[in-house]
């Protein structure tokens, strides 16, 4: 809600005083050292300590970093406001099977969600910190996907194809 109330501010601020605004909705961003999931990811399957769950089909909108410059430069002198990722929106698998690939390690052992949701409620005893919980099973099992359509028609942008382009560095 604080993030929709700020951009209307924006908004009418930019409005009011004749200025250009721009707002990029990045969704999960991908590049070098990336934090977030997407590191917990990689240093899981680095560590060999990574489980996928339920086959990993939840499905992610994803930007690559190079993709911010480039959108900032198309959309300076237009404005808007977009929602900005890449077009295939990758599974959780598509992901893991591209990370242990570039690491030279095995793909990650898939365990059926119900183990996974048993493991989360004990990890719900131990708070946050746990590597488990449901507020984390629940992210990392949900689809989570926009649409990037008004960037590429107003800005006449591509993005870059994350599954092509993500390299681990």
């Amino acid at each position: 809600m604080s993030k929709i109330q700020a951009e209307q501010y924006l908004v009418d601020w930019a409005k009011k005083n004749n200025v250009i605004l721009t707002i990029l909705r990045p969704s999960l961003i991908a590049g070098k050292n990336p934090l977030g999931n997407l590191g917990a990811m990689i240093n899981g399957i680095k560590t060999g300590k990574y489980l996928s769950i339920a086959g990993g089909k939840a499905r992610k909108s994803i930007l690559m970093a190079d993709d911010i410059a480039i959108l900032i430069k198309k959309s300076a002198s237009i404005g808007g406001t977009y929602n900005v990722c890449d077009n295939h929106h990758p599974s959780f698998c598509e992901l893991e099977r591209l990370i242990a690939r570039q690491l030279n390690k095995k793909y990650p052992k898939s365990i059926p969600y119900s183990v996974a949701k048993t493991i989360a409620l004990f990890g719900n005893l131990l708070g946050s910190k746990a590597p488990l919980n449901y507020g984390k099973l629940t992210k990392i099992t949900s689809s989570l996907t926009f649409s990037n359509q008004k960037a590429r028609e107003k800005l006449n942008w591509e993005p870059l194809d994350v599954l092509t382009h993500f390299k681990i560095s």
